[in-house]
Parts: structure tokens; C-alpha cells; sequence
């Protein structure tokens, strides 16, 4: 750890002991006008933990279309949300003193009526904004940091339920009953990234029937599944999808990757540079999605697209963050890395799930 690293850590720690022993005063929440407050939802983590929180957002707009709804996020999550109608503005934390404090600040002066820690599990950044946000009232989930709330909502099992369904539990405390509600993940997409996307599968895709997205990039390089183990699985897909393309989705530093995954297949397509709202974009044009990245999987859940999940579980207590609302097949290793997985057993994964889809689709090969 750097010097300034250590600093900043070193600063929060003090700071949130600080804030700790001054608490909140637990004012009692009367009677309140909902459509006329301003809520504040803090979700500064990663990408796939925004997209899961739309479906709370976009509930509470539907409900509320009068409130101010505001969103804090980071430089890693922050462009989630830019095309979203249902939120008013967009915070971004950076960390660094000086700018926190500006936000902070500015953020103090819209004086909301609700402050909402979005997370489910204790956050020391979302601790300190919730404590000096200076909202009438702070609301977040049952856990160990929870000293910061006014209102504290149970949390449900995160082992059985969906971390959908346990944010929309947050809900409740506006008068909406969360059970009810009809709940899907929502991803916008800008119109010019729609068209940039439909331009380049014009020209990549002519007569493609099905397209098959291969995303082979997540956040951590544990979640590789490897050359030879993705040139396998799309070999397989080649041979019984005759009417299908594949096509490769990676972030710019796995290129070499995709490059050598591609060597020699027949019809396998690169996908461009894009930005995230083109590969959004993309993910929306494709009959069915492979990947370990979660934000993917959740982005495919936004348009209803099927995907094969390749999953590392290390702790069995925790439920994967598998789409919601969308059919999938979930591979799953308890290994650390997903180099174990046989292509065999993913590609099963994939037979199955276009069972389920498209039964006609099946060509003789796979019908033998």
C-alpha cells in the first residue's frame, strides 16, 4: 500500500470513529409526503451493483413521479446511469480529501429528505457519506454499520434470495410493498450508440440468423477461462449452430486474448473498441450471452437476453448473482479460478439453454 493510500485509509478509519460516537439523533419519521421529498441513493461500489439497483430507482419513480431522485457514484460506475430518465443527477465520489469535501458540501446543501445506502454489506465510504450527507433521514439494510441509519431495514437471507429482491426490500419504508412490485433491471441505451452498433453487425453480420456473444473479460483476471477452453466451447458452437455467428466481446487489454481465441475459427467476429454504452448496444442485439462478468449478465437481464454464466463461488453461504427475471444456465466452480471448468460441461450448459429457447433451431447434427 502507498503512502497515500495509507493516508486515506488511515483518515477514514479515524473519521468514522469520530462519527460513530456522535451517532444519529433517530429522529421519528411522521407522516410524509413522498412525491415531494428528495431522495439521495448512494451506490459508489461497481458497475453490476448499479445496474441491480434500477429496478428499486425505478420503482420508487414509478410511484413517486414527483420526487427528486439523485444517485452518488464513483469514476468506476458513475456512466451506468447516464441515460436514465428517472434519475435528476448523477453525484460522483472521489475519494481524495479535498474533492470529497466539495462534494459533500454540495451535496449537504441540497438538504434531501432521504439519504439511502444502497449496499448490502458494511461500507466505510458509504458510512461516511450517510454521516455527513446531512439527510433528515438515513435508511440502509440490517448490518454492522447500521449506527448510521434512522431507519433500519431487515435483511433478507444472502444465501436465498436475490440481491434484487433484498435492496427492494428498502422500499417498504416508502409505503410501497416490495413483494408486489413488478421488479426488472433497466439499462438505457443512447440512440447514437444503437445505431453505431446496427451499422457495424450490418456490415460484420449480413444474413446472421442468431448471434452468440462470448464475453470473456471480468474483473478479475481469476475469471479467465482460458484459450484453449473458449476456442473449444465456440468449436462445439460452430459445428452444431450452423446458423449462428459468435462473436467476442472482451475489454481493450484482453484483445491478444481474443486474437489468439479466434485464430483459425470460421466465422468467429471481433468485437470494435466501444464505450459502455455500445457494448450495452451490443449485448442487445445478441440471441443468447456467455460470459464470467456479472455486469454483463445484468445488462443481458435488461433486455431479456438468455445467457451462460461461468461462475466462481469460493463461499458457498453467499448466492451468485445470476440474472434476474431472465433464463440462464449457471456453470459453477468452487475452485479460485475457472481454469478447471471443462468446455464440455459449459458447452451442456449452452445445449440446454437453446433447448429451452428455440427448439426448431436445432440442426440435424443435434437432433441425431
Amino acid at each position: 500500500m502507498g503512502i497515500s493510500k495509507s493516508i486515506e485509509v488511515g483518515y477514514r478509519r479515524a473519521l468514522l470513529r469520530i462519527l460513530k460516537l456522535a451517532g444519529r439523533s433517530h429522529p421519528s419519521v411522521v407522516r410524509t409526503d413522498y412525491d415531494n421529498c428528495k431522495f439521495l441513493f448512494v451506490r459508489q461500489d461497481r458497475i453490476g451493483d448499479v445496474l441491480v439497483s434500477t429496478p428499486l430507482l425505478l420503482s420508487l419513480k414509478k410511484h413517486y413521479p414527483r420526487a427528486v431522485v439523485d444517485v452518488l457514484l464513483s469514476s468506476n460506475n458513475h456512466f451506468v446511469l447516464n441515460n436514465e430518465p428517472a434519475v435528476r443527477k448523477r453525484w460522483v465520489y472521489d475519494k481524495r480529501f479535498l474533492s470529497s469535501l466539495r462534494t459533500l458540501r454540495a451535496i449537504r446543501a441540497e438538504r434531501y429528505d432521504f439519504v439511502v445506502d444502497l449496499m448490502d454489506n458494511p461500507s466505510a465510504t458509504s458510512t461516511v457519506i450517510l454521516l455527513l450527507a446531512g439527510g433528515k433521514w438515513n435508511v440502509g439494510l440490517e448490518k454492522d454499520n447500521q449506527y448510521a441509519y434512522d431507519i433500519v431495514v431487515p435483511m433478507l437471507s444472502r444465501k436465498e434470495t436475490h440481491i434484487v429482491d433484498r435492496l427492494a426490500r428498502l422500499l417498504d419504508v416508502f409505503g410501497i410493498v416490495s413483494e408486489r412490485e413488478h421488479l426488472s433491471i433497466h439499462y438505457q441505451t443512447a440512440d447514437h450508440s444503437d445505431e453505431t452498433i446496427k451499422t457495424f453487425l450490418g456490415k460484420s453480420c449480413r444474413g446472421v440468423e442468431h448471434l452468440i456473444g462470448v464475453n470473456i473479460s471480468a474483473g478479475s483476471d481469476s475469471r479467465f477461462w482460458g484459450v484453449r477452453q473458449y476456442r473449444s466451447l465456440i468449436s462445439e458452437m460452430i459445428a452444431h449452430y450452423q446458423e449462428s455467428r459468435t462473436i467476442l466481446l472482451y475489454k481493450p487489454a484482453d484483445l491478444p486474448r481474443a486474437q489468439l481465441i479466434a485464430e483459425g475459427l470460421h466465422g468467429v467476429i471481433l468485437a470494435p473498441e466501444m464505450t459502455f454504452d455500445e457494448y450495452a448496444s451490443m449485448i442487445k442485439q445478441l440471441w443468447l450471452l456467455i460470459t464470467p462478468d456479472t455486469s454483463a449478465v445484468h445488462l443481458a437481464a435488461a433486455f431479456r437476453i438468455p445467457s451462460v454464466v461461468l461462475y466462481v463461488q469460493a463461499n458457498p453461504d453467499l448466492r451468485i448473482w445470476e440474472p434476474y427475471g431472465t433464463d440462464y444456465e449457471a456453470v459453477v466452480t468452487t475452485g479460485e479460478t475457472l481454469e478447471g471448468l471443462d468446455p464440455a460441461q459449459v458447452f451442456g450448459a449452452v445445449r440446454n439453454l437453446v433447448e429451452r429457447m428455440r427448439p426448431a433451431m436445432m440442426s440435424p447434427m443435434e437432433n441425431a
